[in-house]
């Protein structure tokens, strides 16, 4: 019996994405108080992907399911086989890149909000309905227990064909098994631009309180003075490379998917 389960890494990093969507919020929210209404609608995205991206990962994180010779179970409840009848979604809208060739701009990112905690597919047993969570890695292998391949739902191909992007690299998605091979060198390069970034945020941070700290008199002054240009500079390369959402083509890691590139679809 296999049983399939969120792992390590992927609660190590929604609560990474908690603690660093709480600051923005937490600040917007302080400075509403004084300020007002433009605060408190700068306030509401991170707030939004707050608990979209971090909240609700962290609450399912203990989500498990058992593949067991008569079907799966859930906690305590065994969902046989031969009611299995099918998936339903996707169930609401998503972010994804659309191609549109001949556009000045041929690149369009096309958000799609979800308020709720509700999974976009579902597996049907009879009159009840169990979550699909894409990011729960063995998903593919969980639907291939039941008897069915994801290639063969038209809404898992159109989803998992579109969905692009840092949930793939930051686990909010998990690709399939014959495609995590290359999708863990991806998450590798991503770890290693992140770390750049991080580096270069450091280098401007400590570029500006440094000077305080050491008293502008200081010999170091000058050299936490040149702190913030070195930090532009290491930033220069994500940002433009792995994050580029201004005019053009988006960034690698931005446009990313397991299934190949931007202008590439999934095939059944």
């Amino acid at each position: 019996m296999e049983t399939l389960s969120y792992r390590p890494w992927q609660r190590w990093a929604a609560w990474k994405r908690l603690l660093a969507l709480s600051l923005p919020t937490g600040f917007f929210l302080a400075l509403s108080g004084e300020g007002g209404l433009p605060f408190l609608l700068m306030a509401i995205p991170p707030a939004f992907y707050l608990f979209s991206t971090a909240l609700a990962p962290i609450l399912r994180s203990s989500f498990t399911v058992a593949l067991e010779p008569e079907g799966i179970r859930v906690g305590s409840q065994l969902y046989p086989k031969e009611r299995f009848s099918g998936v339903e979604g996707p169930l609401g809208l998503w972010t994804r890149w659309e191609v549109r060739p001949g556009r000045l701009n041929p690149y369009r990112l096309r958000l799609g909000w979800r308020l709720g905690t509700s999974p976009l597919f579902q597996l049907v047993f009879g009159e009840e309905k169990v979550p699909l969570w894409l990011d729960l890695p063995g998903w593919d292998l969980l639907l291939l227990h039941l008897g069915l391949d994801w290639k063969e739902h038209p809404g898992l191909r159109e989803y998992l064909g579109s969905a692009r992007g840092l949930a793939w690299l930051n686990g909010l998605l998990h690709p399939p098994a014959e495609l995590e091979g290359a999708w863990e060198e991806a998450r590798k390069r991503y770890r290693q631009v992140s770390a750049w970034a991080w580096v270069g945020i450091g280098c401007i941070g400590l570029g500006f309180l440094g000077p305080q700290a050491a008293g502008s008199s200081s010999p170091l002054a000058l050299l936490f003075l040149a702190l913030p240009f070195l930090g532009m500079l290491l930033l220069v390369y994500p940002l433009i490379t792995a994050f580029n959402i201004g005019r053009g083509r988006p960034g690698w890691a931005v446009a990313y998917s397991p299934f190949g590139p931007l202008e590439e679809r999934v095939q059944g």
